[in-house]
């Protein structure tokens, strides 16, 4: 599973991805219409079928809604980023918190280190002293 930096800017990607393809249907699919209203509708042979007026609405609804959704999925995101609504003092607060924690972690760790290293030259002792009388 990829970090949350790495999803906020796939799913970033993802919603341009959404508006280009948006503006490439309206573009490509709304019906002609002249700009002034004592000129005449143009049309162009060249261009495909015009879908009708409740399939283009109703696609751009559809549309919109996606947009809607990942957008809203960006800003939980962007919500649940590490800092986000947390002040300068509180984070410093709680780096202090956690160094003193690793602090604590890393000098319990070295004492089972030691205590490792006594308990193998115990062994070996034993293992020497067994040995020998064999001997």
């Amino acid at each position: 599973m990829s970090d949350r930096l790495t999803q906020l800017q796939i799913c970033l990607d993802q919603l341009l991805n959404q508006f280009v393809s948006m503006l490439n249907y309206v573009d490509s699919s709304h019906d002609l219409s002249a700009t002034n209203p004592t000129e005449t509708k143009l049309s162009d042979p060249m261009r495909p079928v015009i879908p009708t007026s409740s399939e283009f609405q109703s696609s751009i609804y559809e549309l919109s809604t996606d947009l809607i959704l990942k957008t809203r999925q960006v800003l939980t995101l962007i919500e649940s980023l590490p800092g986000a609504g947390v002040s300068k003092e509180e984070q410093v607060e709680k780096i202090e918190r956690l160094q003193k924690e690793l602090n604590s972690l890393e000098e319990k760790k070295v004492q089972a280190v030691r205590s490792k290293d006594e308990l193998l030259s115990f062994v070996n002792l034993i293992i020497e002293e067994f040995t020998s009388d064999l001997i």
